[in-house]
């Protein structure tokens, strides 16, 4: 079994599915192998800045999809994924803390690697805060994608909706949390287009 062949044969499946089929829907334990796949995602400092919300109730897709363009792979998808970014991660804040504990270090450093996470993270405004844990939850969505494609799911990431809404119709903590993405999961209703890309040479340079 060639398993780079494998992977790549699921990056090329893999495109923005536009309209799902409606009358196909995730196992479960599909789904739990996608969200696997974000949970064990790799995240600055390992304080793992996200929170997945799984929509499955039809009315609630349809309230979504109406503030975020009309995307009609919002409410056609099988399951819908709003992942959600972590406000509270400065130094101070107990969830950080918690996290930043995590790998058993003694007192001293401890300190240590708290002030080398103070020096990168506190001395920045808030909105750049926000998009910092944006980034981490994005790490998280394409290896979720991935995931999806290698067992023959299609996806389609979306920031093209207004998040105010989204979190208010999830009634999320926004001082904690403000949505970052969503991803509809589900299986395309038709064939889809050829996938564009540039060439390897174009984007690849070697520095030896």
């Amino acid at each position: 079994m060639d398993k780079k062949k494998l992977f790549l044969d699921a990056m090329n499946y893999r495109h923005a599915c536009k309209l799902f089929d409606t009358t196909k829907k995730i196992s479960e334990d599909d789904l739990n192998f996608i969200l696997e796949a974000g949970r064990l995602s790799p995240s600055s400092f390992g304080v793992e800045q996200w929170k997945f919300v799984v929509v499955q109730n039809q009315g609630l897709k349809e309230a979504i999809e109406k503030v975020a363009w009309n995307q009609k792979q919002i409410s056609t998808c099988s399951d819908l994924l709003v992942i959600l970014a972590r406000k509270d991660v400065r130094s101070s804040d107990t969830y950080t803390q918690k996290q930043l504990s995590r790998w058993g270090l003694a007192p001293e450093a401890y300190q240590g690697f708290l002030g080398v996470y103070q020096g990168w993270v506190d001395g920045r405004d808030d909105h750049t805060i926000e998009m910092w844990s944006e980034k981490q939850c994005y790490i998280a969505a394409g290896n979720m994608m991935s995931a999806a494609a290698f067992i023959g799911i299609d996806s389609c990431p979306i920031e093209g909706f207004e998040f105010e809404k989204v979190d208010a119709l999830l009634e999320i903590d926004t001082s904690v949390y403000q949505s970052a993405l969503v991803i509809p999961f589900g299986y395309r209703a038709g064939e889809q287009r050829g996938k564009h890309r540039l060439s390897f040479e174009e984007v690849v340079a070697f520095k030896k």
